[in-house]
């Protein structure tokens, strides 16, 4: 075995090692950033679950501050006028909630977005 194929194979090899690492850290990277966004998914649904079952729901825009993981929301809710069901009948009492998520990543700003309709009287006691 001469001196050139000795090199020749480490430098097939340097390159197998790097394009290995570089996959690596690419699916460390991944996994972060799924995760990342999986919790302020959870976020958001916490936040809409309490929102959309609170039985007063009122018109309300407030800010959450961001806590540990830095992830800031923002609640809006608004009633939802001229909105008519299939038979032409125009529906009252509804609220449109939706929910923001805000954090940075890597340095770049994210926005993420929730929103549902909820009836007023979906939560109130039966008379």
């Amino acid at each position: 075995m001469t001196l050139f194929e000795v090199i020749l194979a480490l430098a097939i090899f340097a390159t197998a090692a790097v394009a290995l690492v570089t996959a690596l850290n690419a699916i460390g990277l991944a996994t972060i950033e799924a995760r990342n966004i999986r919790a302020v998914e959870q976020g958001l649904e916490g936040i809409m679950d309490e929102e959309s079952k609170n039985p007063r729901i009122a018109e309300i825009e407030k800010d959450i501050k961001a806590g540990p993981d830095g992830i800031a929301y923002r609640v809006r809710i608004t009633p939802v006028d001229n909105i008519t069901n299939q038979q032409g009948m125009v529906l009252n009492g509804l609220f449109r909630i939706v929910v923001t998520a805000k954090w940075n990543e890597d340095g770049h700003p994210m926005t993420l977005e929730a929103e549902t309709l909820r009836y007023a009287g979906m939560f109130m006691p039966a008379q």
